[in-house]
């Protein structure tokens, strides 16, 4: 392990130092198998690799796998069937406490990482994976049930008890299938989202131009049709000398056409509405390099400052005009969790805002905006964000989720006590009907399936 951390650490630096290329992608790869797979299974005690030898030192407990094994043995046999005398391998407390300890946590951490090979096997093999989730289920489960069935059946340390193992094996199967398929438990997902104010526009400059002064400080309060920043744009205004020119020559030249009564009227006639119409146009363009808002709000553009004297092609973002009154909280629920939603199955929902997770947010009237979507309602949700949501890699919009979602949109209940900010992150959780967790988990499954393997 000391040689396979050693060797990441120089891959790590040959990384760095790379441009992307056949060494940059080599060192990366090394990097990561000799970091990433050391953590999970060579230094991991929870398997039979190196960690595990340097725990049974440390513990000062040899064979621990095995003996681990033989002490749920031993329980098993004294507490539920009544085996007697039943002989643990265990010499003290302190031993017995790990021996349990490992023997309940080295069987769920096998069952998570060979699943996740599997799974990782079949994305790459499918016909290979499938053999291979054969051969586990055939090993972790038919083979252990026959021999514990055969055990219940002719064990000799059962014959006194043989009755009461079987009652009390049967018993538990049946608690456990009543408790998984029949008694119904809280059902809830989450979904990361974003705090958007319900009356909010995009403010852009329909003109090209160079800012030439903020006629209002950004964050501040503004009327709709309140002039907010002035632009300036040399070649338009000698565009626009050039066309009235261009209209008063032809208006002078339509009526000596008139005059004379030439046949050149009509033609005439049409230049004129052109260059009238390329008049008004122009007119148009320089009215609107005085930017002004579209509605009642706040006008949110966090640096424009820096931006006075600086050349803003048309189109360009200038911040929004938000109306602080209303919010909405525009959550981005996998196809996974939408079925929920779209069924009409949720009872409530309340969002906790990142900074203030302790602050419970009451959300009513949440709507789902019908059709898949792929660009999220703010990039802060995706991995180029610091958020959670996998984002695109064969473009640079940091706001292009890597598979459709489904955005669902709630109004905040009554005045809360916390900062409502357009732009604020946090996650909603969505309380469901109660149901079974065998279903939900056989849903999981076949959902998992039919995205990954299209089933």
């Amino acid at each position: 392990m000391i040689v396979e951390l050693f060797v990441a650490a120089l891959a790590t630096f040959v990384w760095v130092r790379t441009a992307p290329g056949t060494v940059h992608s080599l060192a990366y790869n090394m990097m990561f198998v000799a970091s990433v797979s050391t953590l999970v299974f060579n230094v991991n005690p929870l398997l039979r690799f190196d960690g595990y030898y340097i725990l049974s030192d440390l513990l000062e407990i040899p064979n621990l796998n095995q003996r681990a094994m033989g002490q749920l043995r031993h329980l098993g046999e004294s507490k539920l069937f009544g085996v007697k005398p039943s002989e643990g391998p265990a010499t003290t407390k302190r031993e017995a406490g790990w021996l349990v300890t490992y023997g309940i946590t080295s069987g769920i951490y096998r069952v998570i990482v060979f699943s996740g090979v599997l799974l990782a096997v079949a994305d790459r093999f499918l016909i290979i994976g499938i053999v291979m989730a054969l051969v586990c289920a055939i090993s972790w489960v038919t083979v252990p049930l026959v021999k514990f069935v055969k055990y219940l059946g002719s064990s000799p340390r059962l014959d006194r008890v043989r009755s009461r193992a079987i009652s009390v094996t049967t018993a538990f199967a049946c608690v456990i299938l009543v408790l998984l398929a029949v008694v119904p438990f809280p059902n809830s997902f989450r979904a990361p989202g974003v705090v958007k104010a319900a009356e909010r526009t995009q403010l852009a400059n329909e003109t090209a131009g160079t800012i030439e002064a903020l006629l209002v400080t950004p964050g501040t309060a503004v009327k709709r049709g309140q002039p907010l920043l002035r632009l300036q744009n040399h070649e338009l205004e000698q565009q626009l000398v050039a066309a009235r020119a261009r209209l008063e020559e032809v208006d002078a030249r339509l009526l000596k056409s008139m005059k004379d009564g030439s046949a050149d009227v009509k033609p005439l006639s049409q230049l004129r509405e052109s260059a009238s119409a390329q008049l008004e146009k122009l007119s148009r363009d320089n009215e609107n390099l005085v930017v002004k808002a579209r509605q009642d709000g706040a006008w949110v553009a966090p640096g424009i400052e820096d931006y006075v004297g600086r050349w803003m092609p048309r189109g360009s973002d200038l911040g929004l005009l938000v109306n602080p009154a209303s919010f909405e909280f525009a959550a981005t629920v996998m196809q996974d969790d939408v079925d929920a939603v779209l069924a009409q199955k949720t009872k409530r929902a309340d969002v906790r805002l990142y900074g203030d997770v302790a602050t419970k947010l009451a959300v009513q009237d949440w709507r789902v905006i019908p059709g898949g979507q792929r660009m999220l309602p703010s990039a802060a949700l995706g991995w180029r964000g610091g958020g959670e949501i996998p984002v695109a890699t064969e473009d640079n919009q940091p706001n292009r989720a890597a598979e459709p979602f489904f955005e669902v949109v709630g109004k905040f209940g009554a005045s809360p006590d916390v900062a409502l900010l357009d732009g604020r992150t946090g996650k909603i959780r969505f309380q469901l009907e109660a149901e079974p967790l065998l279903p939900r988990w056989f849903r999981r499954l076949w959902q998992l399936f039919q995205k990954r393997y299209q089933i």
